[in-house]
C-alpha cells in the first residue's frame, strides 16, 4: 500500500509496510515438483530475517527486504544442487504470492499462507 502526504506544500510519498512477521507455509512449484517450506519471518524496518525449514533442513533467510507489500529474500539450498533461490513475492493479509528464481532455470510460482 502506498499513500501520498503533503508537507509544507510539497508532496512526499509515504510507504506503508505490510506485516510479514510470523510463520508462513509456502509452496514452490519447481520443474522437479512442489517444494514446501515452513518459514518464520521477522522484520526490523525494511530488513527481513528468518529461517526456512524444508526438505534439506533449516536454512537462514538472506538478503531479505520489505518495501510496502513487496518482499524479497534468498535461500541458499544445498540439495539436490547447491544454488540460491531468490524469492520475490507480494503479501496481502495472510496470503503470499509471487515467484522464486534460481540461476538459469525458469521462475517458479510461489504461494504461501500465514500459519498460527
Amino acid at each position: 500500500m502506498n499513500s501520498t502526504a503533503c508537507s509544507a506544500g510539497a508532496a512526499r510519498k509515504v510507504v506503508v509496510m505490510t506485516d510479514v512477521d510470523g510463520k508462513w507455509r509456502i509452496q514452490v512449484a519447481t520443474l522437479a515438483g512442489a517444494r514446501r517450506y515452513d518459514v518464520t519471518l521477522t522484520t526490523a524496518g525494511t530488513n527481513l530475517t528468518g529461517t526456512a525449514v524444508g526438505p534439506a533442513g533449516p536454512l537462514p533467510v538472506r538478503n531479505g527486504t520489505v518495501v510496502g507489500d513487496a518482499v524479497k529474500f534468498t535461500l541458499d539450498l544445498r540439495v539436490p544442487l547447491p544454488m540460491s533461490l531468490v524469492f520475490s513475492v507480494r503479501v496481502l493479509g495472510d496470503q503470499m504470492t509471487g515467484t522464486a528464481r534460481s540461476g538459469p532455470f525458469p521462475a517458479s510460482t510461489v504461494v504461501g499462507t500465514r500459519t498460527p
